[in-house]
């Protein structure tokens, strides 16, 4: 019972950290009182106390969540209900469905992270689990807890080869599997589909990976990575969120013949739960590899997919930087200067005076904003004060702190207010070359907001941020004046060993993503087309796949049969081969002959030497007091073992 406690937290140890509090204390005191209950030998509640206890897990489900429904309440009730089941647990074979509720457990985890550390991690677990299940099946008890983990070790090392060639073999499904719900994965700690104050900064302490990115030749400068991710056009005062155009208008981009601005890429995307792509401003072309996922340029000019991104995912893409994004719908002129109806007046009325002051030119009011946020004593701070209902009066009056969405939200205002159509981006900017493996990492620290202005008949970008904080755009987030102690510790380190370390572990951490995480279809293809399968369909796979699993189960078969041949009794086993060396000599032993009359026999029709006589007489003599007696003696079986292996018959001619 204290090994099936153990194996169900140890489980779902991973999960508890993402669980809310009220959860894990729930289970917590649960786990405490079965664990009195076994060590003080006291009976189980009864069926009205557990049918309390399930109304009381039920209801904290209800209110942690707001709901029962899902990949995460789901979860959590069934780790609720397995510790429960440790309550009415009465036979065999309630032990058996609490270690496969654990083994459900255990898979979950691969929802919230599928990176090596956790594999190794399951790995470990799924070992304890089989050794509890070793454990039920020895009702004898003459199991010892080294060798139920042995033997479990031994059993999932079998496992391998079955494993490797089903994960390469296996035909991969484009997109997602059908029945997976829809909140099956969730997005950590990463950039959404709205923004309001405090929702990017919170992301600068993250050194996650948001991103990682191969050029295939020149590299932009780093006042270039503006890293489009969603654009954000409806405002209610608090929140800024995604209003698209219709999914049947189209972006109308007009490209720079300059190669100098366009860039070649693959990138290797982390999973956000999202449908949409980063991707340097602005796409040209994009590949739409085999695995099924289509990725489209929208209206706003973002790549879009028609799938949430639950999986780390590569896509290849062709960016210009001086591209255009023109023609604006009157709808989308109209949508681009709403703003919340009374609210924020002496921001309006700013908007007006530096409009007027401006002679109403456009070039002009955008620069005179921009002057605005540089003489006026605004502090680019990770540490910005709370703002009230109306938030812009209240960070361009009062406070004058704050950090990019902040300035990206005022600036957008202020063009709003002025009758100039504007909306926010949300993306990254920066990024840094990984030196030991020649490609970019853009971490979540690098999350960054900014504005776009229809300007000169174009969308144009304009950041605000380096207004206040040019040093930010030039030089990245580690050269932007923020507070050190908000930043990332490996980012402000000065230690070259530490960031060489984390530069490797990463290194590594990306073939991972690439060749194991990111095996799709299209990877599969070309693997098995590099083998020389030319063609690689469904049929021929599932030949490929009957074949290398029928050798791998004839080779693991054998050496299982052979092994567990030799270690059931190593005693018996040697003897045969000591018998097979005398049937050498013509001297075969009957089915029906003890050792003591096999012995006799060989004595009698050989005529051996005085070494062979004396090494048989020991063999035979070891055989009998190991194989009806004392098993245990070490030093014994060691000998008799060297001397079967050594023997050789010699006869006196």
């Amino acid at each position: 019972m204290l090994s099936l406690l153990v194996g169900i937290h140890l489980s779902a140890l991973p999960q508890y950290g993402g669980m809310p509090l009220s959860i894990v204390s729930l289970i917590a005191a649960l786990s405490l009182w079965q664990f009195y209950i076994i060590r003080q030998q006291k009976n189980n509640p009864g069926k009205l106390a557990l049918t309390l206890i399930i109304f009381i897990s039920s209801a904290t489900v209800l209110y942690a969540y707001g709901h029962i429904f899902g990949q995460k309440p789901g979860i959590a009730l069934v780790i609720l209900m397995t510790t429960l089941k440790l309550f009415e647990t009465k036979t065999t074979r309630d032990c058996y469905i609490i270690i496969y509720c654990a083994f459900f457990i255990i898979a979950s985890n691969f929802f919230h992270s599928q990176s090596v550390w956790l594999i190794f991690y399951v790995f470990m677990i799924v070992v304890i689990l089989v050794a509890i299940l070793i454990d039920l099946s020895d009702r004898l008890n003459t199991v010892s807890l080294k060798n139920r983990l042995t033997m479990s070790t031994r059993f999932v090392f079998y496992a391998m080869p079955l494993m490797l060639v089903l994960f390469v073999l296996f035909p991969r499904i484009p997109g997602s599997l059908w029945g997976i719900p829809d909140d099956a994965y969730s997005t950590g700690s990463g950039l959404s589909d709205e923004m309001s104050p405090g929702s990017i900064n919170k992301l600068i302490s993250s050194y996650a990976i948001a991103f990682r990115v191969k050029f295939e030749n020149n590299i932009p400068r780093h006042n270039q990575l503006y890293w489009r991710g969603t654009v954000l056009s409806s405002y209610d005062g608090k929140t800024w969120r995604q209003d698209f155009s219709p999914r049947s208008a189209q972006a109308n981009l007009r490209y720079d013949e300059n190669d100098d601005n366009t860039f070649h890429y693959t990138v290797t995307l982390e999973p956000t739960n999202l449908n949409w792509l980063l991707s340097l401003e602005q796409p040209e072309a994009y590949r739409k590899p085999e695995s099924g996922q289509q990725y489209d340029v929208n209206r706003e000019a973002m790549l879009t997919t028609s799938n949430k991104i639950i999986n780390v995912i590569n896509y290849t893409v062709t960016s210009n930087t001086g591209a255009r994004n023109e023609a604006l719908f009157a709808q989308e002129s109209y949508r681009n200067r709403l703003l919340p109806v009374n609210k924020n007046q002496r921001t309006v009325a700013l908007a007006r005076e530096l409009f007027r002051s401006s002679g109403g030119d456009t070039q002009r009011y955008i620069n005179t904003v921009l002057a605005h946020f540089n003489t006026n004593d605004f502090v680019y701070t990770l540490n910005p004060d709370l703002l009230g209902s109306d938030a812009m009066d209240d960070f361009l009056f009062n406070s004058r702190r704050g950090f990019c969405e902040h300035y990206a939200s005022a600036f957008t205002y202020l063009m709003r207010a002025a009758g100039i159509p504007a909306r926010v981006v949300v993306g990254y900017q920066g990024g840094k070359m990984n030196p030991l493996d020649d490609y970019m990492i853009v971490r979540q620290s690098d999350a960054h907001a900014w504005s776009e202005v229809w300007l000169n008949g174009h969308w144009q970008r304009i950041d605000p941020t380096s207004a206040v904080s040019p040093d930010r755009i030039e030089l990245g987030i580690l050269n932007a004046g923020l507070e050190n102690n908000r930043l990332p510790i490996i980012l402000v380190s000065n230690s070259t060993l530490l960031k060489n370390m984390a530069y490797l572990y990463d290194s590594f951490q990306n073939n991972w993503n690439q060749w194991v995480i990111g095996f799709d279809h299209k990877k599969q293809n070309d693997l098995l087309r590099s083998l020389g399968l030319k063609d690689a369909s469904v049929s021929n796979l599932i030949l490929l796949l009957v074949l290398f699993i029928s050798i791998s189960v004839a080779i693991v078969s054998w050496f299982l049969f052979t092994h567990n041949a030799i270690e059931k009794d190593r005693i018996q086993h040697y003897y045969n081969l000591f018998s097979i060396k005398l049937k050498r000599h013509g001297l075969q032993r009957k089915l029906n002959e003890g050792p003591l009359d096999y012995e006799s026999r060989l004595y009698q029709e050989l005529t051996l030497t005085k070494d062979s006589r004396e090494d048989a007489a020991f063999i035979f003599k070891a055989y009998r007091s190991l194989h009806y007696g004392n098993q245990n003696n070490k030093k014994l079986i060691q000998r008799y073992i060297k001397k079967i292996k050594s023997f050789k018959l010699r006869q006196i001619k």
